[in-house]
């Protein structure tokens, strides 16, 4: 009877001890957060295991990872059990022990947001316009600066296509830069990417429009 009584014990210690002891994995930490909402829209980084194939939006926190956008990472995490975690947080608890890489990823273009700096020869605006592009759906959207854009962009090999350009209709203070804006993007033909800086050209590589890269909105 004492010896079942140690055996029982001897498994609930072993079972309590396995499920609080840490754990640690390598992660791979992508070069770009996501969209992601808790109790309000925020960003949150995107995570896989080393070895998994898809990433997983990653809503917590990982101690003493400090994240700079625009970078891959491949780190070493440290996992533990929360004893007692709040009712609404997370029953775990993750932390850095070791930054294995850290390597700069290039942008291409439906990196982030752009933030336009000069169109043609203006580079002094009330309100700068933005551009966001998304390839995977072929469409390009931002603001002008006043109103909403968007349209259908096709790219290939540095060469642009914009078409069925579109916009809100607000009124706007400053229409000259709006208009300016939209005028240049009918004959985007081609771009340039360097470093974080976007050029946005003509068919005779004549300067349309020239952004910076946007960390975040």
């Amino acid at each position: 009877m004492k010896l079942k009584v140690l055996v029982v014990l001897s498994v609930v210690f072993l079972f309590f001890s396995c499920s609080k002891s840490p754990k640690e994995a390598t992660w791979l930490v992508s070069g770009n957060e996501t969209d992601c909402v808790g109790e309000a829209p925020n960003k949150c980084l995107q995570v896989k295991e080393e070895g998994q194939k898809e990433w997983t939006v990653f809503y917590d926190q990982i101690e003493d990872f400090d994240y700079e956008e625009g970078f891959y990472y491949r780190i070493k995490v440290e996992t533990v059990e929360v004893e007692k975690p709040p009712v609404d947080g997370s029953s775990l608890k993750y932390k850095l022990l070791e930054i294995i890489e850290k390597s700069k990823i290039p942008l291409n273009l439906d990196h982030g947001s752009w933030l336009v700096t000069r169109i043609k020869e203006t580079d002094s605006f009330g309100r700068n316009p933005f551009i966001k592009i998304d390839l995977s759906q072929n469409v390009i959207n931002g603001n002008t600066s006043c109103n909403r854009f968007t349209a259908k962009i096709e790219v290939s090999n540095h060469i642009v296509d914009i078409s069925g350009l579109s916009s809100t209709e607000m009124m706007c203070k400053d229409f000259e830069t709006e208009t300016l804006f939209l005028e240049a993007l009918k004959d985007v033909s081609r771009y340039t990417l360097k470093e974080e800086k976007l050029q946005l050209l003509d068919k005779n590589d004549g300067l349309l429009i020239e952004c910076k890269y946007l960390k975040s909105e």
